[in-house]
């Protein structure tokens, strides 16, 4: 059996239809919440929901009839499940992004403006790191990544969202684990293909830091274009973050910034993102590739940070994407229809249902060339 481990996210319910799809009763999904009530994943009848505690962890449930375990964002608890692994059984790490990035050693992720406001609130994260680990200890019974690095030892296999990403990482961490192509993907494409589009602008994709948002208001600041701007979720000062965002925002522009601050339904939201035209993703690191992906597939024009992998690789790609710093100009203009076509051709040859599909099935393929191998 497949068993994949995940938290209350968006990507459970497109990964149970995803592999469901090629192999069904193969898979257990768990989910790792203390609420019974999930707030993102529809399919709970086919989910098992476990404890977000070590004390009350059931590692026998999890692992019983287990040959490959797919580690799906490595949080602490699923480290804590990693670190209990019986040796047969086979390990993929699907890094999303922060599970990674939030690890490395020299944090190179922001822009100026941003960096000087974080700078700011360091100290004070640096007086607590010590009790952060011992927190971090107590209550999953693993240290943060950054000292649980012989643990990733046990990946044998990882999937990074960009294929450039998978070197930064290995080289990082020091893993002995193998590269794996696969992507969630975002199989409804049609039912938002030749939607209107409006002329606001939308920024970011979450209330983290890495969206870089005082150094885009600087850079856009003459703009009078509506501004929405997505900050329903975060990590885990957020709050701070979102209410510094939202202070900074009606400040620069008064009635044309409007801040999304509560999660809504996927039809709700690309109606939202419909009343744009341009879209703004000034990470540097991956982050929001769902987003830029269906951005394109809209026909918006999207803006990204020229330092960051996402850029390169879209442009490596053939997609007709602009750097903000030097192209910021060209912000509402919408983008012609060959254009569009052009993009809109590129995502479904990158993230169409047959391109998930086949990446699926070399998952299961994996997973039963590990069986045969155990049973020899």
């Amino acid at each position: 059996m497949i068993v994949h481990l995940f938290e209350d996210q968006k990507f459970v319910d497109i990964t149970i239809e995803n592999f469901e799809n090629v192999s069904v009763g193969l898979n257990k999904y768990i989910v790792f919440s203390n609420n019974q009530e999930l707030k993102y994943v529809s399919k709970k009848e086919q989910t098992l929901i476990l404890p977000n505690s070590s004390y009350k962890l059931d590692l026998d449930l999890i692992y019983k009839d287990c040959q490959l375990l797919i580690i799906h964002f490595l949080s602490p608890i699923k480290l804590y499940v990693l670190k209990n692994k019986p040796p047969h059984i086979k390990v993929i790490w699907s890094v999303w992004g922060s599970d990674a990035y939030d690890h490395f050693s020299d944090q190179i992720l922001f822009e100026p403006l941003t960096n000087n406001v974080r700078r700011r609130s360091l100290f004070q994260h640096r007086k607590s790191f010590y009790l952060y680990t011992l927190y971090h200890l107590v209550r999953y019974r693993v240290k943060p990544l950054r000292k649980e690095l012989k643990l990733l030892q046990l990946v044998n296999y990882v999937i990074t969202v960009l294929p450039y990403e998978f070197k930064i990482i290995k080289n990082e961490f020091g893993l002995i684990a193998k590269y794996l192509d696969y992507n969630y993907g975002v199989n409804k494409f049609n039912i938002f293909s030749n939607v209107p589009l409006g002329n606001s602008i939308l920024i970011g994709n979450s209330a983290t830091s890495s969206n870089n948002h005082l150094d885009v208001f600087d850079i856009i600041k003459d703009t009078n274009k509506k501004l929405i701007v997505p900050l329903s979720y975060g990590a885990y000062d957020f709050k701070n973050y979102k209410e510094l965002v939202i202070s900074e925002g009606m400040r620069i522009f008064k009635n044309s910034f409007t801040p999304i601050e509560e999660f809504m339904p996927l039809q709700d939201y690309r109606e939202l993102t419909a009343s744009c035209n341009s879209v703004i993703m000034y990470h540097i690191r991956q982050q929001a590739l769902g987003n830029i992906f269906m951005s394109l597939f809209q026909g918006m024009r999207v803006f990204l940070n020229s330092k960051s992998l996402t850029y390169s690789y879209l442009k490596d790609k053939g997609m007709i994407i602009f750097d903000l710093q030097k192209d910021n100009k060209l912000i509402g203009i919408e983008l012609n229809e060959e254009q569009k076509r052009n993009n809109r051709d590129i995502v479904l040859k990158l993230r169409g249902r047959n391109v998930v599909r086949e990446k699926t099935q070399r998952i299961i393929n994996l997973y039963h060339s590990s069986v045969i191998n155990i049973n020899q």
